[in-house]
């Protein structure tokens, strides 16, 4: 399994919100689509409470790589079109994890 990941920290609360409202147009596209359902995360506790952990599982890493390919399209370049606008000065960082077996 793949886990994608991506770490957003608005710049402020109403940044927050309008994060958030981004999210959740995403994941109306990714419903209609078929993609892969997100989940979307805050710290409770740590050195980024404002921080937005989104997370995307994917059965293997060919899922991951066509769904990727799909995100150019105009639907998606419009809801995350202003999305830097509400970040920090850090920029957005992605991860891409592979689950580990254990022996």
């Amino acid at each position: 399994m793949y886990r994608n990941r991506w770490h957003f920290c608005p710049k402020t609360f109403a940044d927050w919100d309008k994060m958030l409202a981004i999210a959740g147009e995403y994941e109306k596209l990714a419903a209609a689509k078929g993609w892969a359902k997100g989940t979307f995360w805050s710290q409770t506790v740590g050195e980024t409470p404002t921080e937005i952990v989104g997370e995307w599982d994917y059965p293997d890493l060919a899922a991951f790589q066509r769904e990727l390919a799909e995100y150019e399209c105009p639907e998606m370049k419009k809801i995350f079109g202003g999305l830097d606008e509400l970040e920090k000065t850090r920029p957005i960082c992605q991860e891409l994890l592979e689950m580990l077996p254990l022996g």
